[in-house]
């Protein structure tokens, strides 16, 4: 009888467990992390666009206001322009704009003024890019403009952005996402299941 009522013990626990990480999951995690990058010429290869460029304006397509304002919701993507100097890769116009998720964990920090080696993805026209795309400030970008060599002159004039109707930073196959308070349950859990079976061959 002991025995079964531990058998009932480990069965809730296992499911409330379950609903735990249904409910948990359903959430937006604050806590995205990338994965390791791909090489270079992984991401040459996997990228819609590949391009060096400095940002000349960030702002919303739809509100009035400033990328920080409190005022957006966190999910409105912001829309990146930048002068481009050098292409690898993509449809590329001297003037290009993308979009990004302004939420901060997954969104990537672009800012003004700054020069930056760009692998953008999505199709032509609406590029987007993400905190785990490789995408990084130019100054830093050393080993991947020796990889990817000497590129070409953009395309003259520009390309206006489509917005995307949302732009979901959980998305990325780059990420990995950290559930709190899962890991833990799961240990018990498995404790608990291993002293059953060394229990039931007694």
């Amino acid at each position: 009888m002991r025995l079964n009522w531990t058998y009932a013990i480990v069965a809730v626990l296992v499911i409330c467990l379950l609903l735990f990480a249904l409910v948990t999951g359903g959430e937006r995690i604050h806590a995205c992390e990338c994965v390791e990058s791909d090489s270079p010429t992984e991401r040459l290869d996997e990228a819609s666009a590949v391009f060096l460029g400095r940002v000349i304006d960030m702002r919303f397509r739809d509100w009035p206001f400033d990328i920080d304002s409190a005022l957006v919701s966190p999910e409105e993507p912001i829309t990146v322009a930048f002068s481009v100097r050098t292409v690898w890769k993509g449809n590329v116009y001297g003037i290009m704009y993308l979009n990004t998720a302004r939420s901060e964990p997954c969104g990537f920090p672009f800012k003004k003024h700054e020069d930056y080696l760009v692998y953008a993805d999505g199709e032509d026209g609406s590029f987007e890019v993400r905190a785990c795309s490789r995408t990084k400030l130019a100054i830093g970008a050393h080993e991947d403009l020796e990889v990817l060599g000497v590129g070409y002159s953009p395309e003259p004039g520009d390309r206006p952005a489509i917005k995307p109707a949302t732009l979901d930073c959980y998305s990325s196959p780059k990420s990995a996402y950290v559930v709190p308070g899962t890991w833990p349950l799961l240990l018990i859990a498995g404790i608990v299941w291993f002293g059953l079976r060394k229990h039931r061959r007694r």
